[in-house]
């Protein structure tokens, strides 16, 4: 058995604000469909999508909670923020350059070459091939708030992992640096 309870299994997650997380899955599945010549997507708006009961519904709490079959709950909330809380390095996409630095040092990664340095700047620039670009979505837009209510969990979640990076950064400079 790898896992202990000398040797435990921690995790580390970047998370993305969930509006522009869904909204670039939209996309990017629309746009890599078409490519393919199936049509599921293909003449569909975004909103219309979302009107029509499809798009996504909570799916990191629900990943986090294991309830990937039913509706989600408050209870399944508190169960993926135990989650976090307890397993999981927080990263922000927003702040991918101390999400990253700290990944690094708790899982003891090294750029062992100048290569390995200048793959992670040019990531950390979010400069990589197939990098997929969409319209954006306003905030208080009719999508917007759509998204808003089949994923109010995700909302919820992606508030406290924001907490939970701001609580690791403190421990980060205090003992890990």
């Amino acid at each position: 058995n790898i896992f202990t309870s000398n040797n435990q299994g921690m995790l580390f997650a970047l998370f993305r604000h969930p509006i522009h997380r869904v909204v670039s899955w939209f996309y990017f599945v629309q746009d890599t469909n078409w490519r393919r010549k199936k049509s599921d997507l293909s003449d569909i708006t975004i909103e219309e999508y979302f009107k029509s009961g499809s798009g996504e519904n909570n799916w990191m709490t629900r990943f986090l909670s294991h309830q990937m079959t039913k509706k989600p709950t408050s209870d399944d909330l508190n169960v993926a923020k135990e989650v976090l809380r307890r397993k999981c390095i927080v990263g922000l996409l927003d702040e991918m350059g101390e999400s990253m630095s700290r990944f690094e040092k708790v899982f003891g990664w090294r750029l062992n070459t100048e290569e390995d340095e200048e793959c992670e700047e040019k990531k950390l620039q979010w400069g990589w091939a197939g990098k997929h670009r969409h319209a954006s979505i306003d905030e208080g837009s009719i999508v917007w708030n759509l998204i808003v209510r089949k994923n109010e969990f995700d909302m919820k979640l992606y508030e406290y992992a924001k907490i939970l990076f701001v609580e690791q950064g403190i421990y980060f400079h205090e003992k890990v640096t």
